[in-house]
């Protein structure tokens, strides 16, 4: 849902454009947009969506690359 990645990104400390993932053709059209277009098309097309998002008691991160998830393990 879109309060679970707010939430998810705020506890990762990014920002809705950093976790969009600029490979996707609609990425491009709202890459320069506020975060609430971007988290709008986020939901509209879930492919825009930079995954996987790793969550543990310790943080969130965003699993690429790999090495950053030790921050959270």
């Amino acid at each position: 849902s879109r309060a679970e990645l707010v939430r998810l990104y705020d506890r990762a400390g990014m920002t809705p454009r950093q976790g969009l993932r600029m490979a996707e053709d609609g990425a491009k059209a709202v890459k320069h947009a506020d975060a609430d277009a971007i988290l709008d098309a986020m939901m509209v097309d879930p492919s825009l969506i930079e995954r996987p998002l790793v969550e543990t008691d310790k943080g969130v991160r965003l699993g690429r690359p790999i090495a950053r998830l030790h921050e959270i393990l």
